[in-house]
């Protein structure tokens, strides 16, 4: 090895990718066992940037409209032809055209929109970094705590089955905020080029310097401390990958996962998390990252059907396909029951486009729950309005519900916490908006 450290030869390795306190390796079930009975889990999908949450649900009709057209005179989502907003029922508002497979699953009651989600008022934040730390942390207006809002969940009594060998999964390069103090986490991106010196071909489909490669780790990561977890972290992730062969999956018929174009990366990461989900071990949350919303420019006309012409639009169908055909490969697997998928932004846009036909900073957002049990097919929470007097500063769409409420019905209705003091801190939860039904298992959290 030369004068190559430690240090040296984990930062220049694929294993980097993950690290990780340790994997329960030894304790990993068998992959053709059935899956996991009963357990629920979650998927946490974050559309970092900030979306233009008004150009995805918007009115198409009441007294919102008018104002909505007036200050977004080129933006605006149209009532009639090919860009027409898809209709939510007989409320108000629509989808934007691009997102189909979004709406579809709304009229199948499987999709919850929940209205004017985002901070209580004195603690908004226009800021990127301080919005998704906030958020990521679960506590509006401090980042102090030093761990994730899920991290916290999955430290909670009874939140990790025992055996449990993936109990958190990141879909990337690095795991969120919002599990960070989670040392289990496993990170993955693609199972495919997981392999050290994965790039320096390959004899009998096994990379060359493989074995050669791991037993070096396995003798360099020996002691206790926190780069020795970590390297021994990875080296159980590749053998897990390995064994369990995550990089040969076959979706359920039907699903349709994008693989080219701006969400190729998504539906990657989305059909691997499903994978994850379908092998029986122990999945409770899984996070996936979806960038590309800070659209100060050109956002997208709202008479320009073309995709590659529209940015916003292009990057609304690409979240639309791939949350249809996660949703789709679950069901197929008779598990649509046992995940709930919640979408988040860190904030809205100004509800006035600006001069270069984008969308600014701005505050309340909708969020997106989607579940084979969550009571979708309706819009939940107050839109707080489009007219004078009702925006936030006379700029930004008001905040109704505070987003913590969201995910706390999501943590105790869905996956039976009953710390939310913890996950929460500070917090006053004032109940759930009834986006799930009431569950005998779990009838205290309602109390």
């Amino acid at each position: 090895m030369g004068n190559l450290t430690r240090r040296a030869f984990l930062k220049g390795s694929t294993l980097c990718l993950t690290a990780l306190g340790g994997l329960k390796l030894g304790l990993h079930a068998n992959p053709a066992r059935a899956a996991w009975s009963g357990e629920r889990f979650l998927v946490y999908v974050y559309l970092r940037g900030g979306i233009d949450g008004l150009n995805l649900v918007c009115p198409i009709a009441g007294p919102d409209r008018a104002p909505y057209e007036q200050r977004r005179p080129n933006i605006h989502l149209r009532t009639t032809g090919t860009t027409a907003a898809l209709p939510l029922g007989s409320t108000n508002f629509g989808l934007n055209f691009a997102a189909t497979g979004l709406h579809e699953l709304y009229g199948q009651g499987k999709l919850a929109i929940v209205h004017g989600t985002g901070f209580p008022i004195g603690q908004i934040t226009r800021s990127h970094f301080d919005a998704q730390d906030y958020m990521e942390h679960g506590t509006p207006g401090s980042s102090s705590i030093g761990s994730g809002w899920l991290a916290r969940h999955l430290g909670g009594s009874g939140q990790v089955p025992d055996g449990a060998v993936i109990p958190a999964f990141s879909a990337g390069s690095s795991a969120p905020a919002s599990l960070l103090g989670r040392r289990d986490t496993m990170v993955l991106d693609d199972p495919n080029s997981y392999h050290p010196n994965a790039n320096n071909g390959n004899v009998d489909g096994v990379p060359r310097y493989k074995l050669s490669t791991m037993m070096t780790m396995r003798y360099l990561y020996q002691g206790s401390g926190d780069l020795d977890l970590a390297g021994t972290g990875a080296i159980e992730t590749v053998e897990l990958v390995d064994t369990l062969n995550i990089a040969n999956y076959t979706p359920s018929p039907g699903a349709n996962y994008p693989s080219t174009g701006v969400a190729a990366t998504l539906g990657s990461q989305a059909k691997l998390i499903a994978n994850i989900a379908k092998r029986g071990l122990g999945l409770q949350v899984a996070t996936l990252d979806y960038g590309g919303w800070d659209t100060h420019e050109n956002q997208g006309d709202g008479s320009q059907g073309d995709l590659n012409q529209n940015q916003y639009a292009n990057r609304v169908a690409g979240l639309s396909q791939t949350l249809h055909a996660f949703y789709t490969d679950l069901a197929g697997a008779g598990m649509a029951g046992r995940m709930v998928v919640v979408v988040h932004s860190e904030f809205g846009r100004r509800v006035r486009e600006n001069a270069n036909k984008g969308t600014d900073h701005g505050s309340a957002n909708p969020m997106l729950v989607l579940g084979g049990r969550v009571r979708g097919g309706q819009l939940y929470g107050t839109f707080g309005g489009l007219q004078d007097g009702q925006l936030f500063q006379n700029e930004d769409v008001m905040t109704t519900t505070d987003f913590r409420q969201v995910l706390a019905e999501v943590a105790t209705g869905h996956l039976g916490s009953t710390e939310l003091g913890t996950v929460f801190p500070g917090y006053a939860y004032p109940g759930p908006l009834g986006l799930l039904p009431g569950d005998p298992i779990f009838a205290s959290s309602f109390e």
